[in-house]
């Protein structure tokens, strides 16, 4: 599945909720955070199928590498998983080309999850810095009986 984070426009779906006096001198944006509710998809096309939105807080908490500590809900609203949700919170270090971060929970079909998401930057527009991110989840979760 992906997601696309928009950072400007009418379709906006990043915000800076957060930044630190340090933030404008730090090589890595240390102390900045956002808020996001991006539009979640099958696949990177954003005109593939809706699964829902990933919504979540990412923040920059690294003093010498650009890294992440996020926090992100995939919320499923169509589909056979509509009205779950799956969570992640972990360290995401942005520079690198692949990314593992734990699935820490989940509710109604994904109750009690915990995995892991490997994500990858798909595209990149470094002038507006849209980014549409690639997620595989390997998911465990209780099934009632």
């Amino acid at each position: 599945m992906a997601h696309e984070e928009v950072t400007s426009g009418k379709d906006r779906s990043v915000w800076v909720v957060a930044q630190s006096e340090i933030t404008a001198t730090s090589p890595t944006h240390f102390g900045l955070i956002y808020m996001v509710d991006n539009l979640m998809t099958v696949g990177p096309d954003p005109n593939s199928q809706v699964l829902g939105r990933a919504q979540g807080s990412p923040g920059f908490a690294d003093l010498h590498n650009p890294a992440f500590a996020l926090g992100l809900n995939f919320v499923f609203t169509e589909g056979k998983y509509k009205g779950s949700t799956i969570s992640v919170l972990g360290r995401n270090p942005i520079t690198e080309k692949v990314r593992e971060l734990p699935i820490v929970g989940g509710t109604g079909v994904f109750r009690m999850a915990r995995g892991i998401a490997i994500t990858s930057t798909y595209y990149l527009d470094e002038a507006t810095n849209n980014v549409i991110l690639e997620y595989t989840l390997y998911v465990t979760h209780y099934t009632s009986v």
